[in-house]
C-alpha cells in the first residue's frame, strides 16, 4: 500500500517509469487481442500518471530511465 497524498514523489514516478521498458519487449510475443488491448491500456495509464506528475520518461541503453521535467507552455 503507498502512504497518499497531494502530489507524486518523484521516487515513486521514477519506479513507474522503469517499467515502462518492459511493455517494449511484448512486440514480438504471441498475445490475445484482449491480452494485447490490456496492456496497451496500462501502457497509457502509467504514461499518463508520468506525465501528470510533469515530467516524461525516457529510456536508453546503458544510460537507463531518466524523467525529464516537462516545459510548461
Amino acid at each position: 500500500m503507498s502512504i497518499l497524498s497531494e502530489r507524486t514523489d518523484k521516487n515513486a514516478l521514477k519506479a513507474i517509469a522503469k517499467t515502462l521498458r518492459f511493455f517494449d519487449e511484448l512486440t514480438f510475443c504471441q498475445m490475445t487481442a484482449e491480452d494485447d488491448a490490456d496492456t496497451n491500456k496500462a501502457k497509457r495509464l502509467l504514461l499518463a500518471v508520468i506525465e501528470s506528475g510533469g515530467y516524461r520518461a525516457t529510456y536508453q541503453r546503458r544510460k537507463g530511465t531518466k524523467l525529464i521535467k516537462a516545459k510548461s507552455v
